[in-house]
């Protein structure tokens, strides 16, 4: 049986029957688990596809992700989504298997799933990226968590400053690792540095030394 993320990647009729027909313990906020999983709120979001998952447990855990703000209505500004656009090719294979990216609305009275939905046809996002968003109040939440000062691993925000519609935050919440990016940044330097926090298997066997050989007896 598909777990609740297969569904939700893998076809907008599935998972809305699910989250339809879900228990009422099912739908409710759940607490997350793993590392900074009490930091991260653990919300009910709505992509663009017109599914709903709990942030932290359905679209955060076993996964390297890729996360701004943004809205549909400033988007002429900061440019954001259309220059993070071309970070997909970049990931290959891993995009929406083991890589995904998420985009924060910051005006959720306006960016319905479906005005979203339109936003990202336009914009030409393929599998793998989702456009969030939910209560205002709980936007706002994920966005202060993420982006505010006090986020884990965070220092490129002053006291008090949001760096949210400049700023992508990149991280894996399996190992704990998250870091900054500008979401200007050059498309290929963004999908190299997500690399650098996805989890690696451990060499098998005993510890092997590294550096020069033994240098041989003198002649």
């Amino acid at each position: 049986m598909k777990d609740r993320r297969e569904l939700i990647t893998g076809g907008v009729g599935a998972i809305s029957e699910i989250a339809l027909g879900a228990p009422a313990e099912e739908r409710c906020v759940r607490p997350g688990r793993g590392p900074n999983a009490d930091y991260f709120p653990n919300v009910v979001v709505h992509t663009h596809q017109g599914q709903r998952a709990l942030f932290y447990d359905d679209l955060l855990t076993g996964r390297t992700v890729l996360v701004h703000c943004m809205s549909i209505a400033t988007e002429p500004v900061y440019r954001s989504v259309e220059r993070l656009a071309r970070v997909q090719p970049f990931l290959g294979d891993r995009r929406g298997r083991e890589v995904f990216i998420y985009s924060l609305t910051v005006d959720p009275q306006r960016d319905t799933p479906r005005a979203l939905r339109d936003f990202a046809e336009r914009i030409g996002v393929r599998s793998g990226w989702l456009f969030l968003t939910g209560a205002p109040t709980d936007m706002e939440l994920l966005r202060s968590r993420l982006f505010v000062r006090g986020a884990p691993h965070h220092h490129s925000a002053g006291p008090g400053e949001d760096c949210s519609m400049g700023l992508a935050r990149y991280g894996n919440a399996a190992v704990g690792l998250w870091g900054s990016v500008p979401a200007q940044a050059n498309p290929e330097w963004i999908a190299r540095r997500l690399a650098w926090v996805q989890p690696r298997e451990r060499p098998a066997g005993p510890p092997r030394r590294r550096g020069p050989g033994p240098q041989g007896a003198p002649a």
